[in-house]
């Protein structure tokens, strides 16, 4: 019986809570809402505060990104600007280093020092004091930065990386830049420049270290371990971050922000819950709750507008910089690239005309008058191109002292010509500083295109460069327009120093010898080394034919070892074969004396002391090599060999420059010999000459000597040694030998 009455029971039980559940529908439906409404509006509360939050973190972390990416473009342009200077002198010392550097260090970035790599070792520091450590760095041997270096190197790019454990101590972040020397025709691998900047000064003055939020900088955009963090941790890219990029040529830096505490701490989620729950049953809760979350909704979309106009503002002004000189405020050289990459022509019949302007005396003004003078100069120059232009010119300062003028026109030949006609007359106009006048100058090269709409503009701009090359050379002041005989020209000096090149490496270069005479008993007293090229089409040429291209090469320096072994080899073969020549003289070129191994290299020499002399030409500028030569200079006098003052008369250096040295011989150059049988001042000239040497113990030689009245007169005069085309011809040895053999034997005949 229990089991027949229990499905009863069960059913009596169905229907009870059935009807409890029928009387309390409408309250459990309203609570169910209720509740929905309520968990709706917290979500919904809790995302559009997320978002709130997310939008201020975003816009403190752009305004953060922007500094810290400003900064570091603006540390690199002045590293680049230090890598011009060097580029322009690469044989500077110390102190021509630290001046240049002190001059482009400004007080505002966050650099605090350089150094400079030449083949890849420190050589050079600024500041030198605490930095002496890292002079002698072999940036191939350090494990920690010999990657970033060689980065730096291969890729042709300025390269960042750090922090970085410096060898002078300390940790920073260090900026490399390739130098590369402009020989006129390439670009030749000088070196590296790094300058370190200061991690806590490059935080602060980028605002990391006065922000309430919890941030963190890696080197990848979604970092997986520590190593790739270099600021803050990496929970914090784990923890829902606000992200932001700071893009540069040479890298990118990823940040993550979120507040230090955390996301929506103190937002009040609890009790607007409890609120909400009770005005749920009022039916104005509704209504107010939705002008709230309304006005709450204008107030977001209202801060995001104002942070995305500061972002569109902070893009504009970093793209404006990036095409602006910050100087004088011209456009720069990235913009005058895109400008011929994308030339926006005024009409389809229209030639763009390219005027390229290079100052005259700004280096002067900058070495007397120093940066602040410089900077004068460049902005006037900035602003006075700027008054020639028209509605569709430009004018552009695209570095150092060198600016760029472009134009349109239909007629481009007078237009052009009329331009650079105004450009040089402007700015030979006085410039003040501190108020006095000083006169720059500039050279300008013009060139334009020959047809509109021609593709090949990116060439124009060499052109122009061509031609501004050939407006100095003829003098300052002066304008020269591009023609192709000047391309014709440019050429064939590439042609003829690759095959000076390849002459060389195939050892076409020959050494020649004339023959010096003792004054009084026209003795062979020794011989002149002359470099000679045996060139397969065109026979033997001699030095005006290529010396300018070993010296566009860099290679004068390799010239130069090389007819020395030649004579130093004929010597101790006419030794050999019991020719006496008392002494060989071998010239000697400003970038040879340059090179850090020449000492070491004529340690090894085995010439006998006494017996070898180096030429030194007075063209070779004795200021600019005054510091290498108080050194390098006396040691050579060490190793037993003497010096000789070449071409002596023919440029402006001082005496006193010159015998600063203690020469053994001063060489009088032909052009002054020459005149000596008519001209009585001239006479005059060389006995004045004669004179000092005597008085200093200088031995006298007169090069030139083309008629034995010559001879007699040199000798009457005091000379001591002769040298011309009267007593000997540049020979090779074998005809020197034979020479000698003559004289030799006409002396022994002339004996008995």
């Amino acid at each position: 019986m229990k089991f027949r009455g229990g499905p009863k029971i069960l059913r009596s039980r169905a229907g009870s809570l059935t009807s409890h559940v029928s009387a309390f529908a409408p309250a459990i439906f309203a609570a169910i809402i209720a509740v929905i409404v309520v968990w709706m509006a917290t979500n919904w509360r809790l995302e559009r505060a997320l978002a709130n939050e997310r939008s201020i973190v975003a816009g403190e972390l752009a305004t953060i990104s922007s500094r810290l990416q400003t900064n570091l473009n603006s540390n690199v342009k002045l590293l680049q600007g230090l890598a011009a200077g060097i580029a322009v002198d690469p044989a500077m010392g110390q102190n021509e280093f630290s001046k240049l550097a002190a001059q482009i260090l400004q007080p505002d970035s966050q650099l605090r020092s350089f150094a400079a790599a030449p083949d890849m070792v420190v050589r050079w520091v600024y500041p030198e004091k605490e930095n002496e450590r890292a002079i002698g760095l072999d940036y191939r041997k350090n494990e920690k930065q010999r990657a970033a270096a060689m980065l730096a190197r291969n890729t042709h790019n300025i390269v960042l990386t750090g922090p970085v454990e410096l060898v002078q101590g300390g940790t920073a972040f260090v900026v490399r830049c390739p130098v590369y020397i402009n020989d006129g025709n390439s670009q030749i691998f000088w070196g590296l420049l790094s300058g370190i900047i200061d991690i806590p000064r490059l935080y602060g003055d980028s605002g990391l270290a006065s922000t309430d939020l919890e941030i963190a900088i890696g080197t990848v955009p979604e970092p997986t371990s520590s190593n790739q963090v270099f600021l803050g941790g990496l929970e914090t890219f784990q923890r829902q971050p606000v992200v932001a990029n700071v893009d540069m040529t040479y890298g990118r830096w990823t940040l993550a922000a979120r507040p230090k505490h955390g996301w929506g701490q103190g937002n009040g989620i609890g009790a607007f819950e409890l609120y909400a729950s009770l005005l749920a049953f009022c039916v104005v809760a509704p209504i107010i709750w939705v002008g709230f979350l309304t006005r709450s909704r204008q107030r977001t979309i209202e801060k995001l507008r104002l942070h995305k106009k500061k972002l569109v503002r902070a893009r504009q002004r970093l793209e404006y910089l990036s095409l602006h000189d910050a100087l004088t405020g011209l456009p720069n050289r990235r913009f005058v690239d895109q400008m011929i990459s994308q030339p926006p022509r005024p009409a389809p019949e229209d030639c763009l005309i390219l005027i390229h302007i290079d100052l005259d005396r700004f280096k002067e003004i900058n070495d007397t008058k120093g940066h602040a003078g410089g900077d004068v100069v460049l902005q006037t120059t900035a602003s006075r191109l700027a008054d020639l232009t028209g509605p569709n010119d430009v004018a552009a300062r695209i570095g150092g002292d060198e600016f760029i003028f472009a134009s349109w026109s239909a007629n481009p030949g007078p237009k052009a010509s009329e331009l650079a006609e105004q450009i040089v007359d402007t700015l030979q106009r006085p410039v003040f500083i501190d108020e006095a006048a000083y006169v720059v100058g500039a050279s300008v090269g013009v060139a334009w295109e020959a047809e509109p709409a021609r593709r090949d503009l990116g060439q124009l701009l060499l052109n122009a460069d061509l031609a501004l090359y050939e407006a100095k050379k003829a003098g300052r002041g002066r304008a020269a327009v591009f023609t192709e005989e000047l391309r014709s020209a440019a050429i064939r000096s590439k042609d003829l120093a690759n095959e000076f090149n390849q002459a060389l490496e195939r050892d076409e270069l020959v050494a020649f010898f004339q023959p010096q005479f003792d004054a009084n008993t026209l003795a062979i007293a020794g011989v002149e080394a002359l470099a000679r090229w045996d060139h397969p089409q065109r026979g033997l040429l001699g030095p005006s034919a290529f010396l300018d291209a070993a010296e566009r090469l860099g290679r004068s320096g390799d010239m130069d070892r090389l007819i020395l072994h030649k004579a130093l080899f004929e010597l101790t073969r006419w030794d050999s074969l019991g020719i006496q020549i008392p002494r060989v003289s071998v010239n000697i070129s400003a970038r040879r004396l340059a090179q850090a191994s020449l000492l070491a290299e004529l340690t090894e020499l085995r010439a006998a002391r006494g017996r070898l002399c180096f030429e030194l030409l007075e063209t070779i500028s004795f200021d600019e090599l005054q510091p290498a030569m108080n050194e390098v200079i006396p040691a050579i006098k060490a190793l037993g060999i003497e010096i000789e003052i070449d071409d002596f008369g023919t440029e402006h250096a001082s005496i006193v420059s010159l015998l600063r040295f203690e020469p053994r011989r001063l060489k009088i150059d032909r052009e002054i010999v020459k005149p000596i049988i008519a001209s009585p001042s001239q006479r005059r000239l060389v006995s004045s000459i004669i004179e000092i040497g005597r008085s200093q113990n200088i031995d006298i030689v007169a090069e030139g000597v083309e008629t034995m009245e010559h001879a007699k007169i040199l000798k009457d005069l005091g000379c001591h040694l002769l040298q011309g085309y009267a007593l000997a011809q540049p020979m090779t040895s074998e005809q020197l030998i034979e020479f000698c053999r003559r004289t030799n034997k006409g002396t022994a005949e002339a004996g008995r």
